[in-house]
């Protein structure tokens, strides 16, 4: 009768302990039952997709072609392979997407953030638009690998995968469950005849966007479905015919010429002049537009000196520098804007005074988009 006893109260201690485990923590009775399948992730070099964002002749993931080395300053030469504006077209069915990439060299800005600067960021399109998915978050070496998104449903989508900002990229691979596919697109979806074309600054090339999507060139680029090209050397925007030279041979729909803020007022007079009439001389039709600088937020607070750089004298000499360019050229397909609510009138559309964060972005996007679209309607 004890040992009856006993056996009846091992049952019922047994009991209450299971019964606490399912009330706490019901998953972990099914994890002693289930062993899920380890996901086995095949690798794709990024290079038997499409890339977009280049001019033509360029080596993988880089700006400029390999003759502009000898062209172009060397400042310049080594900017251009920074992959901003770089971006990957693939179909896939996988319900994981990985990103495995090597840098050239993994440095952050002070003003930018990794993701930005080294890591890449992803969008599907759905509904007629291209909508974010996730990023690729970079670590402390040259050599990376992340989920950018993990258990989605198994369906066939067309991505686009925007490489970083501010350094150069070695190898990039795409990685997907064993068993799914990936492709060159099936839609084209982003028309890469006769792109958008961005010469300018370091806030061309993204200083300071969150991520790399979030740069008003790409955001253009994903309203617009037009490829966009982004030739922004940071502190080297010069409006230098040694870059536009490169320019014309993809026979650009628009040109953007947002060098201002890099430029001296005399080096505005000397190299625009120069610049404008090499391209109109290859083509007098292509638009042209004239950005200003922006006025930088601590000029309101810097003694007003005409001769030093980023101050409200400054600035104003090098958009009548500009000003005095674009008047004294007589072709109708150029154009001029000025700085009047680029970014807005609340001083908070920087990260530093200078560089746009991404509310800046996106009200520089706002101000361009009526303005590209109605030129390239009428092109």
């Amino acid at each position: 009768m004890k040992k009856q006893k006993n056996s009846l109260f091992k049952y019922f201690k047994l009991f209450v302990i299971v019964s606490l485990i399912l009330i706490w923590k019901p998953s972990a009775i099914a994890s002693i039952n289930e062993n899920p399948p380890k996901i086995i992730i095949s690798y794709h070099n990024a290079t038997d997709f499409k890339i977009i964002g280049k001019v033509l002749k360029t080596p993988t993931y880089s700006r400029l072609p390999v003759q502009a080395e000898k062209e172009v300053r060397p400042a310049v030469w080594s900017l251009s392979k920074n992959s901003a504006g770089l971006a990957i077209r693939f179909s896939s069915n996988s319900s994981i997407i990985k990103i495995r990439w090597t840098l050239k060299k993994n440095r952050v800005k002070g003003n930018m953030t990794p993701i930005a600067s080294n890591g890449l960021d992803l969008y599907a399109y759905t509904k007629d638009r291209w909508q974010f998915v996730g990023v690729a978050i970079p670590g402390k070496e040259v050599v990376n690998e992340a989920t950018v998104i993990a258990d989605m449903t198994k369906e066939n989508r067309e991505y686009l995968l925007n490489l970083p900002l501010y350094e150069g990229v070695e190898k990039l691979e795409i990685g997907i469950e064993e068993n799914a596919t990936i492709s060159m697109p099936r839609q084209a979806i982003i028309d890469q005849e006769r792109p958008v074309i961005f010469y300018g600054t370091s806030i061309t090339q993204g200083a300071s966007a969150s991520r790399p999507g979030l740069t008003y060139a790409a955001l253009l680029e994903r309203k617009t479905n037009k490829e966009v090209i982004n030739l922004g050397f940071s502190g080297n925007g010069r409006f230098e015919k040694e870059v536009a030279q490169f320019i014309m041979p993809s026979n650009p729909s628009v040109i953007i010429l947002d060098c201002t803020p890099n430029s001296a007022p005399d080096t505005i007079l000397t190299n625009l002049p120069e610049t404008l009439a090499y391209i109109q001389s290859v083509n007098d039709s292509v638009p042209i537009i004239l950005v200003e600088s922006i006025v930088r937020d601590y000029a309101y607070f810097k003694e007003n000196n005409p001769s030093t750089f980023g101050t409200l004298s400054y600035i104003q000499a090098q958009n009548d520098a500009l000003k005095k360019v674009y008047l004294n050229n007589k072709n109708k397909n150029l154009f001029y804007v000025s700085n009047n609510d680029l970014i807005g009138q609340d001083n908070e559309a920087t990260v530093d005074g200078t560089h746009f964060n991404d509310l800046g972005n996106y009200r520089m996007y706002q101000f361009l988009l009526p303005i590209i679209e109605k030129l390239l309607t009428h092109r």
